[in-house]
């Protein structure tokens, strides 16, 4: 019986997707049109799972079939190649609808035998992004880059009023928590998601969206209202200093904010004490490092590698020795300070491929005042191991980066490192020097 189903919910997908092909042929609707219809119908498909099958194998095997079908459509070239179209724009090359499959088959695997926490993700997923993309796609007139693509104010708008529409209304009917715990869930969720949808590239929203909804409703679901009331104060302060703070960063608007997303959870799963580094960087590098005339943008592509090379360490934190995590962590937004403030001195200067002790020192000296105001005020852990190597890897950390930099102008006098290339090269040494003051640590 469970491979009949199969079969015909596989034959049911191939004639939609047949349909839309020929849609797509005839040139009777639009390209971004058939997508987002496809995205929903799929979408429709995978809620439709707990009822018609009893046996989670079965559902992981289809999903696996159609995985092949889809990577197969992209891969294999002549006829079977126009069916990319129904997939892709002209414009727009992505794996949205790989990513689909696999958030559905996520979600089915950790989540089928509760309905809200299975549906709520994937009805967001349906119907905020395809309402989002194509507002943006017709109506928009406020567009920005997110140095990954386009992306428009109106969208976002569209992508967040769309949320909390569908959480209110879902909570309504389908869970029993008080309405001020509907109200506040909706907000929350609502603004991180649209957030999260904003710094998504290449089709990557059809994969985080819907498992940050899921782990966001496993963690909030059922708090309290003092609770979620406090979450929802530290999203509102976190948004006032990135606004008030606006015109004293060099970050892209989205830039700033990812910023916003990327405090308030680390506040949220660490706490105000590993929330107070990274706001302090956010905060202070702007004043306390050298300004540069004709300063390009710095764009979410660094932002986002900053976070992750930092973030690690929370995560470690939970399974690891806390107090070790947490001075790895001060130490690499130290190193990544004073790095910084080295990156925005040489930019104005003509001498490239000269070391200037003086300046190397100076940002040696900013980021040890860096990780002492950080380790006085948060940590006093005594672990002179650690200590001792914390002094050695921010010199020398700071020390292999101004020789790279100079190594590359001597042999590349006439050329210039993007600001993104010097941030994914900074971010590589702080990663290395983590990792040793890890094992440091573990010795």
């Amino acid at each position: 019986m469970e491979i009949t189903k199969m079969i015909l919910v596989f034959i049911g997908f191939i004639m939609f997707f047949l349909l839309l092909n020929k849609l797509e042929k005839s040139e009777t609707l639009n390209s971004e049109l058939i997508r987002k219809i496809l995205h929903i119908g799929s979408g429709f498909g995978g809620l439709a799972l707990p009822f018609i099958f009893e046996k989670k194998s079965s559902v992981i095997i289809l999903g696996a079939i159609f995985l092949l079908v889809l990577i197969s459509i992209r891969l294999i070239k002549n006829r079977i190649a126009g069916f990319r179209k129904v997939l892709e724009t002209k414009n727009r090359k992505t794996f949205g609808d790989i990513y689909f499959i696999i958030s559905i088959l996520g979600l089915w695997i950790v989540s089928s035998e509760n309905k809200i926490m299975y549906s709520l993700p994937l009805i967001i997923l349906m119907f905020s992004d395809a309402f989002a993309a194509l507002i943006g796609e017709f109506y928009s007139k406020y567009k920005f880059d997110t140095g990954f693509g386009t992306k428009s104010v109106e969208g976002s708008v569209t992508f967040f009023l769309t949320t909390y529409f569908i959480c209110i209304n879902f909570f309504l009917f389908f869970s029993n928590i008080k309405s001020i715990n509907i109200v506040l869930v909706s907000l929350l969720l609502s603004i991180l998601a649209m957030i999260l949808e904003m710094i998504s590239w290449n089709g990557l929203d059809n994969l985080f969206v819907p498992f940050f909804v899921y782990l966001f409703l496993k963690l909030n679901l059922y708090l309290a209202a003092g609770e979620l009331t406090y979450k929802f104060g530290v999203i509102i302060i976190l948004l006032t200093i990135i606004i008030l703070n606006r015109k004293k960063t060099t970050l892209t608007k989205v830039a700033q904010t990812a910023s916003l997303f990327f405090l308030y959870i680390v506040m949220i799963i660490g706490g105000i004490k590993w929330g107070i580094p990274p706001l302090i960087m956010y905060l202070g590098y702007y004043h306390f490092t050298p300004k540069v005339k004709g300063q390009v943008k710095d764009s979410l592509k660094g932002l986002l590698t900053i976070a992750f090379t930092t973030s690690m360490w929370l995560a470690l934190s939970i399974i690891m020795n806390k107090d070790k995590m947490f001075l790895i962590y001060i130490f690499s937004f130290s190193l990544f300070f004073g790095i910084i403030n080295l990156i925005r001195d040489n930019a104005g200067n003509i001498y490239r491929e000269t070391f200037r002790m003086n300046f190397l020192m100076g940002s040696i000296f900013k980021a040890a005042v860096f990780f002492l105001v950080n380790y006085f005020i948060l940590s006093r852990i005594l672990n002179f191991k650690m200590l001792a190597g914390i002094a050695v890897l921010i010199s020398g950390g700071i020390f292999i980066y101004e020789t790279s930099m100079k190594i590359f102008y001597i042999f590349e006098k006439e050329n210039e490192l993007s600001g993104e290339s010097k941030v994914f090269l900074t971010s590589g040494i702080v990663f290395t020097c983590s990792m040793l003051l890890l094992g440091i640590g573990m010795l």
